[in-house]
């Protein structure tokens, strides 16, 4: 940047690589195929693999029958719920092709409730079930449908007109009447000749939704995101490189947003080969599914690795533990959450490469990057977290009245970017108040923008912790970081857990132990957090043990509001829970004067 900046505020136009309006995925697929380029899908889990080749090939005759049995392009949704990963792939495919809307929500605890939250956002005319992992998707499902009915009926999933099954994780014939075996969604297509797949393909529109992904928000209340082509299609066009060596993705049955972005990635011809972790279950201790997972990155020659901080560090805990010698890695992800620079520096240690950290949410898609450069800077860089906007985006940093703060001043990032959402299904006041009046979505994260442009991510402003006395702001993301890593620690939350005037917030560690392990004192964990770079003001006022945290209702995180209602009545019971002998002193301290 020529100029330093004193305004929050980032125009990234690139004229460059200007955005393409009337691009749809389905075309990316047809390029790469045209230019003779052909990748792998992997499954670590079931040791299956397709090329891409294989895939839209299957695809065609999957969006055959799906025309045939009368699938509406840009009105209609087929939904996979608990299927082998690689069939799941060939649907996503199908669906693209022809402008059908994709859906592959992940199917929490208890199954049949999160299957009447999240199906009934989208109303899937066809659905593709199976066993799933956990073996209990289809079980959960089925139960809605009557076993002797031709075709699907069901009171609370009457939108349902077609329902097939996937049986690659148990080889068994579900006894429902209405349920038919994948293979037939081929042969139902086959009365739909090659010329009218062909208009079809040509028919879908850059406008027409894509893909839904879920969100829970910090309540566990499901959101279904809607994305379109025009969305999705410029934001895989992000990245320049073509044919990149292997990258290890996250399963999507876990999380289909980055799953699905791997996939395409590897049909348009950006990677090579994409390989899938296991899908996580009961049945798999961590080290079961960190063996597979090592192993599949050596077999398939894997340098990039596309899965979160809990993965890298599950394989970095193996890893250690075992004296593997793990092979070194061009990129991986430290992870989307805020995290240490001695976390990264810990992972570096073990992957080599750069340690890339994203900036991003479903709503938007990938918003800032860390430098991709090579200098002792862009290094230093990435071991500050400072991101860099995304082309063709705007950013801005701004206060209560969404007026843009000075440089170096703390405030909500909002961001304007052609890969935002279309809609929340069925949810039209919620998708209104996302947006600002001059169309920047409002993140609900605080940041940080410096002068040349950069910025870097504080937290949630839900989660932020003002404990007046030390004055400034603290978030839980680096705290929670730091402090997992302790040896006696199974899981960790931050927050106020008490508010007054005159205080402000009382910075607490929720904590539960690992099994077995003793309860380590105060004064153990303040020079553990001390030498992990946690400063004064990130000390915790309060220490509260519990035998479990809450999570939200998909299981994914923990529900911040939901621990904060229990601490906060715990501590109406008894004003002392939890409190430190450091901060004990310090109010003593404070009241002499």
């Amino acid at each position: 940047m020529s100029k330093p900046l004193t305004k929050s505020y980032v125009n990234a136009t690139d004229p460059s690589h200007p955005i393409q309006e009337d691009l749809v995925l389905y075309e990316l697929f047809e390029r790469a195929r045209k230019r003779g380029v052909v990748g792998e899908v992997v499954n670590l889990e079931t040791n299956r693999r397709f090329t891409t080749t294989e895939i839209l090939v299957k695809a065609d005759g999957y969006a055959k029958g799906m025309l045939a049995l009368g699938l509406i392009p840009g009105e209609d949704t087929f939904a996979v719920i608990g299927c082998s990963t690689i069939e799941a792939v060939n649907v996503f495919t199908a669906c693209s092709a022809i402008g059908v809307a994709f859906a592959h929500p992940y199917i929490y605890m208890p199954k049949d409730v999160s299957i009447t939250n999240t199906l009934p956002l989208m109303e899937p005319k066809a659905v593709m079930v199976g066993e799933g992992a956990s073996g209990t998707t289809f079980t959960s499902f089925l139960k809605f449908f009557n076993e002797f009915e031709e075709s699907p009926k069901s009171d609370k999933l009457p939108f349902i007109e077609h329902i097939f099954y996937d049986n690659s994780h148990n080889d068994r014939a579900p006894a429902h009447r209405c349920l038919n075996p994948l293979s037939q969604l081929t042969e139902i297509g086959k009365s739909v000749s090659d010329k009218q797949l062909k208009e079809a393909k040509k028919s879908v529109k850059p406008e027409y939704r894509l893909h839904h992904l879920f969100s829970s928000g910090s309540t566990g209340k499901p959101k279904c995101i809607a994305h379109s082509h025009y969305s999705l299609t410029n934001e895989l066009m992000l990245l320049r490189s073509d044919n990149l060596k292997p990258m290890l993705a996250l399963n999507p049955n876990i999380d289909e947003l980055p799953g699905y972005t791997c996939v395409a990635w590897t049909l348009i011809g950006k990677v090579s080969k994409c390989v899938f972790i296991p899908d996580i279950n009961a049945n798999m201790s961590s080290d079961d599914t960190a063996t597979v997972v090592i192993q599949g990155v050596i077999k398939e020659g894997v340098e990039y690795l596309s899965v979160p901080g809990a993965m890298n560090n599950m394989i970095k805990s193996y890893v250690s533990k075992n004296k593997i010698d793990f092979p070194a890695m061009k990129i991986f992800l430290n992870g989307a959450q805020i995290v240490s620079r001695g976390y990264k520096e810990n992972l570096k240690r073990l992957f080599s490469g750069k340690a890339l950290t994203l900036y991003g949410m479903s709503e938007a898609g990938v918003i800032g990057t860390s430098s991709f450069g090579d200098t002792e800077e862009d290094e230093e860089a990435r071991m500050q977290a400072r991101l860099i906007v995304k082309s063709n985006t705007q950013l801005r940093i701004v206060d209560s009245n969404d007026e843009v703060v000075d440089i170096g001043k703390d405030g909500m990032v909002h961001v304007k970017t052609y890969s935002r959402l279309k809609e929340y299904r069925k949810q039209e006041q919620l998708t209104k108040d996302l947006f600002t009046e001059d169309g920047f979505l409002k993140t609900g994260d605080m940041g940080v923008m410096y002068e040349d442009g950069t910025f870097i991510i504080k937290g949630r402003a839900v989660d932020a912790i003002r404990f007046r006395v030390l004055g400034g702001v603290v978030y839980p993301g680096p705290i929670e970081e730091a402090m997992s890593q302790h040896p006696a620690i199974d899981d960790i939350s931050v927050i106020a857990g008490n508010t007054n005037d005159y205080y402000g917030d009382e910075l607490t560690y929720c904590i539960k132990l690992k099994a077995g392990v003793e309860k380590p004192s105060e004064e153990d964990l303040l020079e553990y957090g001390e030498a992990h770079e946690l400063n004064e003001m990130q000390r915790p006022c309060r220490l509260i043990y519990m035998e479990k945290l809450p999570y939200t209702d998909n299981s994914l995180k923990i529900s911040k509001k939901r621990l904060r209602e229990t601490v906060h009545e715990m501590i109406a019971k008894d004003s002392k829970t939890g409190l430190c002998d450091w901060y004990k002193e310090f109010m003593v301290t404070l009241g002499e004067h």
